[in-house]
């Protein structure tokens, strides 16, 4: 059974706190502390504009090195990576703060971009489950659960 929390900010603006579970088969959902931060428009945008700005100068300069096609279009490439990663992050998973909940052991989480779903590795059983967050609480702050 999931009990929707209403989420709560937290000392910075654009950074809530909320309730969220820690999933693996085979086990009882664990309750968590989650503390997430959403991305503005305006930080996307100018994260992705300087990774790319930074692939553009560094292409003509790599594709000076024999061979010179592969260098090129790998700089361009990475760059565009990069900046998709950040293009798409909407939301950032600060903390999560509970327990495993096949062996009980603390979850220990960097910081990061959020996806759907959130994998969730054990340092003590080695299992990888997975962040599941109330419905809505996303919607609720300036962007969708996709």
């Amino acid at each position: 059974m999931i009990v929707v929390t209403e989420a709560t900010p937290s000392e910075a603006p654009d950074t809530f706190n909320t309730v969220g579970h820690a999933l693996l088969f085979g086990f009882p959902p664990a309750p968590l502390e989650v503390t997430i931060r959403s991305r503005p428009r305006a930080w996307r945008v100018g994260g992705a504009t300087r990774a790319m700005g930074i692939a553009i100068v560094i292409a003509p300069v790599v594709a000076l090195v024999p061979p010179h096609a592969p260098w090129l279009i790998g700089a361009l490439a990475t760059g565009g990576l990069f900046a998709t990663r950040r293009w798409t992050e909407r939301f950032t998973l600060l903390t999560v703060e509970g327990c495993c909940p096949k062996c009980g052991s603390e979850l220990d989480i960097k910081a990061g971009r959020l996806r759907q779903p959130h994998p969730l590795p054990c340092e003590g059983c080695h299992h990888e489950g997975r962040l599941q967050l109330p419905e809505g609480v996303l919607a609720g702050h300036g962007g969708k659960r996709s």
